[in-house]
C-alpha cells in the first residue's frame, strides 16, 4: 500500500481573509498606542499630585475627568473607523481585480475597472505607458505612487475651480457618497522627464473628506465607474492642454 500524505493548510489562502487578520492586528497595537499616549498626562499629573500635594489639586480633580472621556470617544471612534476599512475589502469582493487586495503602508484595494481605493476616502487611476488605463496589482501600487514623485500636478479641481463639466461631475458624485468636501488633481510626468515604462504616464486623484461618517460601502460600489471615467476625462483634459 502506498504511503498516505497528509497535508494540513493552516489557516484561509482567501487574500480577504489574510488582509482582516493582519489588519485586526495593526488595529490592537494602533488603539494600544492611542490609549497610552492619550494616559500619560494623566498619569504624569496623577504623579505630580501624589509628590506634592496640594499643589495641583484643582488640575488633577478638572483635567483627569476630561482626560478620561476624551480618551475613550476618541479611541472608539478611531476603532469603529478603522474597522470599517478592514471591512471594505469583503464588501467589494465581487469588484476586485486579481490580487487587488494588499496593505504595506496603508489598506490598498485595486478594483477591476482599475480604480485604486485607500479608506474609502481616495479613489486613484495610472495611465499606462502603452495607453488607456493601468490594472495593477496592490504590490505594484507603491512603486507607481512613490512615481508621482517625478510629476507635478496640471489640473486641480474644487468646488469653485477647475473646468465646470468636471467640477459638476465631481459634485454629483460628491453628494452621491454623502461626503462634505472633494477635490480632484491630474498629476503629469515634467516636460523634461523621458518616457518610462515602469512608471505610469499619467495619474488622476479624487479625494472624499466624508467627517465623522463612514463611507458607505454601497454607495461606494455604485459610483466607482463614474470615478474611473470622471479620472480618465479629467487625464484627458489635462494631457490635451498641455499638447
Amino acid at each position: 500500500m502506498p504511503p498516505v500524505i497528509q497535508a494540513y493548510v493552516a489557516g484561509s489562502l482567501d487574500p480577504i481573509d489574510g488582509f482582516e487578520r493582519t489588519f485586526d492586528k495593526r488595529i490592537r497595537f494602533f488603539i494600544g498606542s492611542l490609549v497610552v499616549g492619550c494616559l500619560f498626562p494623566a498619569g504624569f499629573l496623577a504623579y505630580l499630585f501624589l509628590a506634592f500635594p496640594g499643589t495641583f489639586g484643582a488640575l488633577v480633580l478638572v483635567y483627569i475627568p476630561i482626560e478620561l472621556v476624551f480618551t475613550v470617544v476618541f479611541t472608539r471612534w478611531f476603532r469603529r473607523r478603522l474597522e470599517h476599512v478592514r471591512n471594505l475589502p469583503r464588501a467589494m469582493r465581487h469588484r476586485l481585480a486579481p490580487s487587488g487586495v494588499g496593505m504595506r503602508n496603508r489598506p490598498t484595494l485595486v478594483l477591476d475597472n482599475g480604480l485604486v481605493m485607500a479608506s474609502g476616502v481616495q479613489f486613484r487611476l495610472f495611465g499606462s505607458p502603452m495607453g488607456g488605463t493601468m490594472i495593477p496589482t496592490s504590490e505594484e501600487v507603491p512603486g507607481l505612487e512613490r512615481g508621482m514623485l517625478r510629476m507635478r500636478p496640471a489640473l486641480r479641481i474644487f468646488r469653485n475651480r477647475g473646468p465646470e463639466s468636471l467640477r459638476v461631475l465631481l459634485n454629483s458624485i460628491q453628494q452621491a457618497l454623502n461626503a462634505r468636501f472633494s477635490n480632484l488633481y491630474v498629476f503629469l510626468p515634467r516636460p523634461s522627464s523621458m518616457p518610462d515604462v515602469r512608471h505610469a504616464s499619467w495619474v488622476s486623484s479624487a479625494n472624499f473628506e466624508a467627517g465623522f461618517r463612514q463611507p458607505d460601502p454601497d454607495r461606494i460600489l455604485q459610483q466607482i465607474d463614474s470615478l474611473a471615467s470622471l479620472l480618465e476625462d479629467a487625464a484627458m483634459m489635462a494631457r490635451n492642454k498641455r499638447a
